[in-house]
């Protein structure tokens, strides 16, 4: 873990001063240890893949994590569209989680503090959308709780046929709503982002009395960092604010650490 830390933290060092030429001011500061970290995964930690069970973890990546949840006092969430069941396979079992947009939120010590009742009209439309994936080569469905996702990387020129499916099948259900994601579109129930998830973490410990921080890169991770934002804390873009590169993100996070860590040993010597 010490090595990945000082790999990462070169990286950031190189990363800032790119990023900083690219925006022209400052790149966004480490983190403080009176702050509450909430992160999105796909496109802010990992970078995309063609199937979204397929994407590669770096071996730090999930120590990272345990490790500033440990300096922040626990306080630090995943908040993500994917099922919580993803999440935990992908990154561990043991951190909290607002899974598909906050529909269900976790807490750190695996409680489950709120969760969405599924909308059936979700139900209906499963098997009109799996028959349209069918139809198009190298697409996919992917199944949730509370929304279906088309996934069309490997086959950008069925993007026009599903998205127009998938608004005539959502377009008789008011409690469904379609929110375009990178070369995807999900069809969700209404009622839950991850700006609400946020706050709704931000009132329970460890969180309550933190500055919030939210790293996001999609349209879904607007509200979140907003209301980051609104609440006195950052909220910060990947494409923005670390020159739209997963790595610069994971770097900035270890660097973040290793300067907490050296702060509390320099107070404790």
């Amino acid at each position: 873990m010490l090595q990945d830390l000082h790999v990462a933290v070169r990286m950031w060092q190189h990363f800032r001063g790119h990023i900083g030429r690219m925006r022209h001011q400052n790149s966004p500061p480490e983190l403080a240890h009176d702050c509450a970290l909430f992160l999105d995964i796909d496109g802010t930690l990992l970078n995309f893949s063609v199937d979204p069970l397929g994407v590669e973890v770096p071996p730090g990546l999930p120590p990272l994590l345990r490790g500033l949840a440990g300096w922040l006092d626990g306080a630090l969430a995943l908040l993500s569209g994917r099922r919580l069941a993803d999440i935990d396979q992908l990154l561990g079992a043991g951190f909290a989680a607002g899974a598909e947009h906050g529909a269900v939120l976790r807490a750190g010590d695996g409680a489950i503090i709120a969760e969405a009742r599924p909308d059936p009209a979700l139900q209906a439309l499963r098997a009109p959308l799996a028959e349209a994936v069918g139809r198009h080569p190298g697409t996919l469905l992917e199944e949730k709780r509370f929304g279906l996702v088309l996934h069309w990387r490997a086959a950008p020129q069925a993007q026009e046929a599903l998205t127009e499916l998938g608004q005539a099948l959502a377009a008789p259900h008011p409690g469904l709503v379609l929110m375009p994601a990178h070369a995807a579109l999900e069809i969700r129930q209404r009622g839950t982002d991850k700006g609400a998830a946020l706050e709704r973490f931000m009132a329970l410990p460890p969180y309550a009395g933190r500055r919030p921080v939210f790293i996001g890169d999609d349209v879904t991770d607007e509200p979140a960092i907003a209301r980051a934002r609104e609440m006195g804390g950052m909220g910060l873009h990947v494409a923005r604010d670390f020159g739209g590169k997963v790595e610069a993100v994971r770097a900035w996070l270890a660097a973040s650490l290793e300067k907490g860590r050296m702060d509390v040993a320099t107070l404790q010597s």
